[in-house]
């Protein structure tokens, strides 16, 4: 056997057992906006229905004035009165849909995520590889990679973050390619397509890609070329459910609420403090120093750069959330940040004379990186959410045990589950104010119609407020009650 063969084998060896490690821990069931949107849209996409009436308002015969009220978490407005339109774009319930067609719905779309992780850690070290790292520098970074506490949280969930990750290194490392053979920009275009898709701030690839492709007239023709197809279905989803083809359900085409200058320097804080503590200040240390590696070509320092840059400070301008989850958003680019940092040590330690001591020095680095990584998954549960998210189907599944055919459920945080996994009518209790809620009982109790809740502990604070009344618990499934309006 060649070496070559021995490391496929032995790369091969450890993407298997990580796929056992991911499907150990995966989520198989949806749970708040996010993952349930995804998937609900995914089954309308499947049945020819992207664009329809929320089922209760029907049933219940309210007007179209109350539609909001009964739309679920991961929908907005539709583009006609009283209808209701996907609030997510195409591209990852595209890949869902496709998954349920081929391993069905219990199992298809919950295996999208971990098979674009197991993809994106190979994709990595073939990127690394074109970029001038030797083998071990490229692996030690997959490794990296695979155990940062963040691809690990979404890789294990129905989330669209690994999915562009995926198609944003194929579009990179395709792009390199064309550099040799122009045909490669072909699939450029068609892997930033899909990267737009499934979301749509992946066009920011678009500079890095400047860098990645051949200058040439026929290599810029092939990826407009390859990316031609997913543009238009980009234009035709948006036209359809929102009624525009530049319009999304991100506010209907404008961030303009959620983006602001004054967010800057509290984001710049969060995600630099957390990428840090995460993956240890030697990554964006060295990252930085890329910049002044003259061993890194200049084409390939100002690929680097620009892919992390680009969505490092498009995202500061982002509303700040406190959260860890959210650097979620730079992961499409993180690969660049530790192919970056990993050149640099390299060409650090090259300039150790001794070669023993400089290959104990670079050793030394990527264990110390890994044992952090590993510290903070364990110490922010990062494997501990298919446990959290079961608590959604099982909480549905008691309502719908509980709850009377006439009987209708005030939801927020379980409302998209309650669509996916129930045929129960539902209704947003954040829509309803005191007023409206007066004459929807008017409108319902005298008909037999009875009400409950199904809430998160943070929900049921507000509850009161929105809908008054004496509201007693009548069954729990972990934090989330199931609440009863007395007569």
């Amino acid at each position: 056997m060649t070496d070559k063969s021995r490391v496929a084998a032995a790369g091969a060896l450890l993407l298997a057992g990580y796929a056992w490690f991911l499907l150990r821990h995966n989520t198989f069931c949806v749970g708040g906006s996010d993952s349930s949107g995804y998937i609900n849209t995914a089954q309308r996409m499947m049945s020819g229905r992207l664009v329809g009436r929320p089922r209760s308002l029907d049933r219940l015969a309210f007007s179209d004035a109350f539609t909001p009220i009964f739309i679920p978490l991961g929908f907005a407005l539709g583009p006609k009165p009283g209808t209701m339109a996907p609030f997510y774009p195409c591209g990852f319930p595209g890949h869902m849909a496709l998954a349920a067609a081929l391993f069905g719905w219990a199992r298809g779309p919950y295996l999208v995520s971990p098979i674009c992780a197991l993809g994106s850690l190979w994709l990595f070290y073939l990127l690394a590889r074109a970029l001038g790292l030797a083998r071990s520098w490229a692996a030690v970074g997959t490794a990296i990679f695979a155990a940062w506490p963040i691809f690990l949280f979404q890789a294990i969930q129905p989330m669209s973050d690994i999915v562009a990750t995926f198609w944003s290194l194929t579009a990179v490392l395709t792009a390199l390619k064309a550099r040799g053979n122009r045909t490669w920009a072909l699939a450029t275009g068609a892997a930033f397509g899909l990267a737009v898709l499934v979301r749509p701030t992946s066009i920011l690839l678009a500079v890095p890609l400047a860098a990645a492709l051949p200058l040439s007239a026929p290599a810029l023709a092939l990826f407009v070329l390859g990316g031609t197809p997913f543009a238009a279905a980009f234009a035709a989803y948006n036209l359809h459910c929102y009624g525009g083809l530049f319009l999304t359900g991100y506010q209907k085409g404008t961030l303009s609420a959620d983006l602001a200058l004054h967010f800057f320097f509290p984001r710049f804080r969060h995600y630099s403090l957390w990428l840090a503590r995460t993956l240890t200040p030697i990554v964006p240390l060295a990252w930085i120093a890329a910049a002044c590696d003259r061993r890194v070509a200049r084409r390939e320092r100002l690929l680097l750069l620009s892919w992390r840059a680009a969505f490092f400070f498009f995202y500061c301008f982002y509303q700040p959330y406190d959260s860890f989850i959210f650097l979620r958003f730079l992961l499409p680019a993180v690969p660049a940040l530790l192919i970056g940092s990993l050149l640099a040590v390299r060409d650090l330690v090259s300039a150790i004379p001794r070669r023993s001591l400089a290959v104990g020095v670079a050793a030394l680095v990527g264990v110390g990186i890994l044992l952090e990584e590993r510290a903070w998954t364990q110490r922010l549960g990062i494997l501990d959410i298919a446990q959290g998210e079961a608590v959604y189907p099982r909480s549905c599944a008691l309502a719908e045990r509980v709850i009377p055919p006439e009987g209708i459920v005030l939801s927020m945080q379980v409302s998209g589950s309650l669509e996916h996994y129930t045929r129960l009518s539902y209704a947003r209790w954040d829509w309803i104010e005191p007023d409206r809620w007066s004459f929807m009982l008017t409108r319902t109790v005298p008909y037999g119609r009875r009400w409950f809740a199904l809430l998160y502990p943070f929900e049921v604070e507000q509850l009161a407020r929105h809908t008054p009344g004496r509201w007693r618990e009548i069954g729990r499934v972990g934090q989330v009650e199931l609440l009863e309006l007395e007569p």
